[in-house]
């Protein structure tokens, strides 16, 4: 296992390209970002001139079924940013995010710690507003992320691609420019089939030591992060729709377990802590869940 950095909270902002109008306010957000075309329509509210130009632009996560596309795998895909924020982005990362994405984009960029702005029209406001108020809500002080695969990146397409099935397949990795004797597996990029890249990375690695394991759904990823005293683990729901009946194993005993839900209120279920490790579950999985471990 390996501490990769210590990761403050990242609140996204919202990024309006538009003259003001009542729906932002309605939606409970009090302060937005802006071009600088449109500062003059802005002046006297809330709003920082932001140059797109300046930022990196990503597309909007989610998930797509493809239930017509011949291919080898019946899993969903999961169209995820963490492979470009596990890279690192240069500035500010702005999202493209319509058609009901705006909460998911603002609730990825919080858990990979990212600097964010979230683009939304107008029938996302107030889903970007109701996530940012749950961002706000959660614990503010920062936790080391953790991982125990090191992950070689060479800036390759193929890298790209054996990182997001890593990350899909919940097997916690950091990028490092150099071998790392402290880390339990160091792996280097491998072209062809990223699916069967990530079984053999799993098969390297070993299940038993596994900082986490998620059992019960393909569009949750999971993030860990803690210290000598706590875990936490933020769980981003891919899809358009609740999962549920997910269960998780975390390495380590932790006898307290607390989750919060965007959304709605869910309690983690059937804990069990054994020798090594601690299992629960969660009867629902809404776009973002956090929850706290203790001992």
């Amino acid at each position: 296992m390996t501490v990769l950095l210590l990761l403050a909270a990242a609140l996204p902002g919202l990024y309006v390209d538009a003259d003001p109008a009542p729906g932002i306010r309605e939606a409970g957000v009090e302060c937005v970002n802006i071009p600088p075309s449109k500062a003059d329509a802005w002046k006297g509210q809330c709003a920082n001139s932001i140059d797109p130009g300046a930022t990196t632009k990503l597309p909007a996560p989610g998930v797509r079924y493809r239930m017509n596309e011949a291919r080898a795998s019946s899993a969903p895909w999961v169209d995820s940013n963490g492979a470009r924020y596990s890279r690192g982005i240069k500035g500010k990362a702005l999202v493209t995010a319509g058609d009901g994405r705006a909460a998911l984009a603002a609730a990825e960029a919080h858990a990979f710690g990212i600097d964010a702005l979230v683009t939304a029209g107008p029938k996302d406001w107030k889903s970007f507003g109701e996530m940012h108020r749950f961002l706000v809500s959660l614990p503010a002080d920062p936790l080391p992320l953790l991982a125990n695969i090191g992950f070689l990146d060479d800036g390759s397409p193929a890298a790209a691609e054996n990182m997001n099935l890593l990350l899909r397949r919940n097997l916690l990795f950091k990028v490092i420019t150099a071998p790392d004797p402290k880390i339990d597996l160091n792996v280097k990029p491998k072209g062809g089939d990223p699916s069967a890249f990530a079984y053999e990375v799993r098969q390297r690695l070993t299940d038993s030591k596994r900082l986490l394991r998620l059992y019960g759904s393909e569009v949750v990823v999971a993030r860990l992060f803690g210290d000598t005293t706590r875990r936490r683990v933020a769980l981003l729901n891919y899809s358009n729709r609740v999962v549920e009946g997910v269960r998780i194993r975390v390495l380590g005993k932790w006898p307290k377990v607390a989750a919060r839900a965007f959304g709605e209120s869910v309690e983690a279920a059937d804990v069990v802590v054994e020798s090594d490790a601690t299992e629960f579950s969660l009867p629902r999985v809404t776009a973002y869940v956090v929850v706290e471990l203790a001992r």
